[in-house]
């Protein structure tokens, strides 16, 4: 073996990056979720944390409104039901915030005096600077509210995602050597040239989309119209604080059911959710849909807003009905309207949440934007038209979700740290990823209960906003983590690509003591002791999953592919 635990003859084989169990290739931050997992899976909660954070520096944020894409092509679920990586990701942060009441961050002192700015404190901004601060880089953020956070904290409901758990993470990254700028408006308080010209050697644009779209509908300019994103925060500020009457949102992605469950929560006598498509057509995640009717939010389907009818203020929505054409770009069947089929909503209040917006007021002359008013970036290197300028996340996508604006900082910080090095970005178009899974046809599993998260009882949501989904038990965790398949590659899935089998652990055999801990741990019986006391691998059942190792007390063992660089090197104290 070399240095690295590789065989000399494959130590230049791109097996090591190249192949992720499916979660992980499905993460658009490619967090090692079978390296948690696995760890979560013994207890090992602290350090399963610490994996996490070698991606994604919002843990606990992402335990709660991520999307969830993992889950979406977890192995298990073809067997019962996928594992619930989410609430997984959220128990380990929960149960540090408990224990400390806050994250605690040793500060990274810096090693260049190259600085970074970054305009935006929303989830693509705070990673990248996050990503930066530990690559040594003094950064800067500028945020243009009294707070950091952007729309995770101002039109996210605070039952989803609380004040608290979204200032603990915040605050951790802080600790880290991230400095945070509140309540500069890049653009009037600064111009953008001028941060380069002064002392940042580069910058990167992580404005989001802040605005809601209209729908350019008669009677918008009426009193008691507004949109999704402006209702939010009004709510979360606290100039709205309760309700009355009727209440009509149009809309089916998540902004339109958030904006639903928060106004029930004020009051009025009925709340309306109007969707021109079917109900299994909305983008809004299912489950919180059904926790809005069970919560007493009406679905009117297949209708769509034709005008707001009222004198000043809004009295009532005169509606369409649509029926289902051909599928469109997404999939999904083209509303069309029938002809005649007119239908009036009466209404007190009418929110618009057809979708979100970016404001580029702030962008220069010298910076490209689309056609769709987004700076126009490499997707690959996140590169502007203007030199030193970087961009990414909602800004330049267009509005997605939580995870790939988190991905999208990390990605473009590595750019950026190349860039600054003076290092070509070519060779981030070269990295490729594959996933695979050493679950094959014809292997019966047993199938075990999905751990199921309490929620908050209904008598209880009403008139506040406390958090409904409440998570995983210490207890629950642990049967949830053992659900996991580790789908990692084994040595006869890169012996049928024609890869080198060093998915597998190494063991140091001077190092190791023959405690059996690995031998106990291991969940697929690959680990066992020769005549002599001393572990070995069987390679054959060795699913790669890592759990040996972070167990080894005397770090007798080494994985050399499938985790964040090596494993030890991860969760080492």
């Amino acid at each position: 073996m070399n240095k690295d635990g590789l065989k000399p003859e494959c130590s230049d084989c791109e097996a090591k990056k190249s192949f992720y169990p499916p979660c992980r290739e499905a993460c658009p931050a490619n967090v090692n979720v079978q390296g948690y997992v696995s760890l979560i899976s013994n207890g090992r909660f602290r350090e399963a944390l610490e994996i996490i954070r070698k991606d994604n520096p919002f843990p606990a944020v992402c335990g709660r409104v991520c999307f969830a894409l993992c889950e979406e092509e977890c192995t298990r679920k073809d067997i019962d039901a996928s594992v619930g990586i989410r609430l997984l990701k959220r128990l380990v942060s929960d149960l540090e915030f408990e224990s400390e009441r806050a994250a605690r961050a040793e500060r990274v002192p810096p090693t260049t005096e190259e600085k970074v700015a970054v305009i935006g404190s929303g989830p693509a901004g705070l990673t990248a600077a996050y990503f930066l601060v530990k690559m040594g880089y003094p950064v800067t953020v500028f945020e243009k509210d009294p707070k950091p956070g952007g729309m995770l904290r101002y039109c996210l409901p605070m039952y989803r995602l609380p004040e608290d758990v979204l200032d603990a993470e915040i605050k951790y990254i802080v600790d880290t050597g991230v400095d945070v700028k509140t309540n500069v408006n890049v653009g009037e308080d600064v111009a953008l040239g001028v941060l380069l010209d002064r002392d940042y050697r580069a910058v990167f644009i992580a404005a989001g989309a802040p605005r809601s779209r209209s729908m350019n509908i008669e009677g918008e300019d009426l009193g008691g119209v507004t949109n999704a994103l402006d209702f939010l925060r009004d709510v979360h500020t606290g100039k709205i604080e309760r309700l009355s009457g009727r209440v009509v949102v149009v809309g089916g992605g998540d902004a339109a059911i958030d904006s639903a469950r928060t106004a029930i929560r004020l009051g009025p006598d009925e709340v309306t959710v109007v969707y021109r498509r079917r109900r299994e057509d909305m983008p809004a995640r299912p489950e919180e849909v059904e926790e809005a009717e069970r919560e007493g939010v009406d679905f009117v389907f297949l209708a769509n807003p034709a005008r707001v009818l009222g004198d000043e203020a809004v009295k009532a929505v005169e509606c369409a009905r649509m029926r289902s054409g051909e599928p469109d770009s997404s999939g999904r069947r083209h509303p069309i309207p029938i002809p005649g089929s007119e239908f009036v909503v009466p209404a007190d209040l009418f929110i618009e949440a057809v979708g979100e917006i970016t404001d580029l007021s702030f962008i220069t002359e010298s910076i490209k934007v689309t056609k769709r008013d987004t700076v126009e970036a490499d997707p690959i290197t996140f590169e502007t038209s203007m030199p030193g300028v970087f961009a990414g996340g909602d800004v330049v996508t267009g509005p997605k979700s939580v995870i790939d604006a988190i991905a999208a900082g990390k990605k473009a910080a590595r750019a950026i740290d190349l860039y600054l090095k003076g290092e070509g970005l070519g060779a981030l178009r070269a990295e490729e990823m594959e996933k695979t899974t050493w679950v094959k046809e014809g292997v019966t599993l047993e199938r075990k209960p999905w751990q199921e998260s309490d929620r908050l009882p209904l008598e209880r949501r009403w008139s506040n906003f406390d958090e409904v989904e409440l998570g995983f038990t210490r207890d629950q965790g642990i049967r949830e983590a053992l659900r996991c398949l580790h789908c990692g590659p084994c040595a006869e899935c890169l012996e049928d690509k024609g890869l080198c089998e060093h998915d597998t652990p190494v063991i140091d055999e001077e190092a190791c003591s023959g405690c059996g801990t690995c031998v106990s741990v291991c969940p697929f019986e690959a680990m066992s002791k020769d005549e002599e006391g001393i572990a070995q691998v069987d390679e054959a059942l060795c699913k790669g999953c890592g759990l040996c190792a972070a167990s080894c007390p005397e770090r007798a063992i080494m994985m050399t592919a499938f985790t964040n660089e090596l494993l030890m090197e991860a969760i080492a104290a």
